[in-house]
């Protein structure tokens, strides 16, 4: 990568940012934007935005500059319509020649033409004795109009990563497995399960696109049972193939005003608690909390990095 020397200069010689982090999600529609900073030793969330993802750089340039986020470090995550998630057998390559390996492997699974840059991360627990491993594919062009956007606005990119690990991050620790059931406006319905912060599990549920347009009638005829279902397929999985114990609690961040009333039918159907998602982080008592930020706060309390 070549950066300009007038860019390298002003990076190099400019004031240290006075905020921990930005994280910023690339969604469906939307792109949003979470800054973290340290108020008496304390990270804490104090700004939120959202705005169209078309023309995102030059409105997050212009963000950036109103707010005094230059040279903040930023974060990145990718929401799941961005790029494809496997899980595939762990080659029998040497660790030097994994990345290429799974380049072959991916390429053939996905049948695209398209560059792409992949990246992979271990599963905590696998279904067989066969290792596995998490891959990651998204279009090489992709990345590269993120890397530019990103430096052009004067932040310093540090992880590329997606909305699923992010979702990791917004729960505080434990041995107890959640499910976390995610979803952005008229978009697939993330469903992940969690133990000690780490990813054991991950699926897309499709069909449920249109839920944001369902009265509270329309859910009770179909669409609770059917969702209800999924989840206790994916918790009867976790607990039989991948031989853990039973999920403790559902989280869920939907696309409904009803959603209130959709947890307590969930509930009523799999005998578990079901809340609505409230992420573990001190946020600005004068900031509303809102949903469709949550994958940009994930990333910007990230500290690993996935992808570039």
């Amino acid at each position: 990568m070549q950066i300009g020397w007038c860019d390298f200069i002003k990076g190099r010689f400019s004031k240290a940012s006075k905020f921990h982090s930005v994280g910023i999600e690339f969604g469906v529609n939307d792109f949003n934007v979470s800054t973290l900073k340290k108020i008496k030793g304390k990270v804490c969330w104090v700004k939120q935005h959202s705005t169209s993802i078309d023309n995102w750089q030059t409105e997050l340039k212009t963000y950036v500059e109103k707010n005094l986020l230059t040279n903040t470090q930023c974060n990145i995550a990718l929401s799941i319509s961005k790029y494809q998630l496997l899980q595939v057998d762990r080659p029998a390559v040497e660790d030097d020649e994994l990345h290429q390996a799974l380049q072959w492997a991916v390429k053939e699974q996905l049948f695209s033409d398209d560059e792409l840059t992949i990246d992979y991360f271990d599963p905590p627990a696998a279904a067989s004795n066969v290792k596995k491993l998490n891959v990651v594919a998204i279009s090489t062009r992709d990345i590269i109009e993120i890397r530019d956007g990103i430096l052009k606005a004067g932040l310093a990119l540090n992880i590329i990563g997606i909305e699923e690990l992010a979702t990791c991050n917004l729960l505080t620790p434990s041995n107890d497995a959640v499910i976390t059931l995610k979803q952005e406006e008229g978009g697939q319905l993330s469903l992940n399960i969690l133990k000690n912060n780490q990813l054991f599990f991950s699926r897309r549920l499709r069909g449920y696109e249109n839920l944001g347009s369902f009265s509270e009638e329309e859910l009770k005829i179909g669409v609770v049972d059917n969702l209800s279902l999924e989840i206790q397929r994916s918790m009867d999985y976790f607990e039989s193939q991948l031989r853990q114990a039973p999920v403790k609690k559902v989280y869920i961040s939907l696309d409904t005003i009803h959603q209130n009333v959709l947890a307590d039918m969930i509930k009523q159907v799999i005998f578990i608690s079901v809340e609505n998602f409230i992420p573990d982080v001190t946020a600005n008592a004068d900031m509303p909390i809102k949903s469709n930020s949550f994958a940009s706060l994930g990333a910007a309390i990230d500290n690993a990095s996935l992808i570039a």
